[in-house]
């Protein structure tokens, strides 16, 4: 009995945590999908697009609008609501 307890203790928590997830304002993408879709190569935080003008992450986050995070090598920006 304890463990079937405990088991809709879990699904009642995470059905209640899940809207909430969903209400953020902002997304994160990483920095190589970013690039990868601009037909580009990500190596050492650097965008190479195949060209002479290859293009930092932060360079490419702050194209896009958004703040990039160098610990998660991601860039944050705000979504649409």
């Amino acid at each position: 009995m304890g463990s079937r307890k405990m088991l809709m203790t879990t699904a009642m928590v995470a059905l209640l945590a899940l809207p909430l997830a969903s209400c953020s304002s902002t997304y994160r993408l990483k920095s190589s999908r970013m690039c990868a879709a601009s037909g580009g190569t990500y190596s050492g935080n650097t965008c190479n697009p195949g060209t002479a003008n290859s293009k930092s992450a932060t360079q490419m986050c702050q194209a896009h609008g958004g703040t990039y995070i160098q610990a998660l090598d991601m860039c944050e920006m705000e979504g649409d609501k």
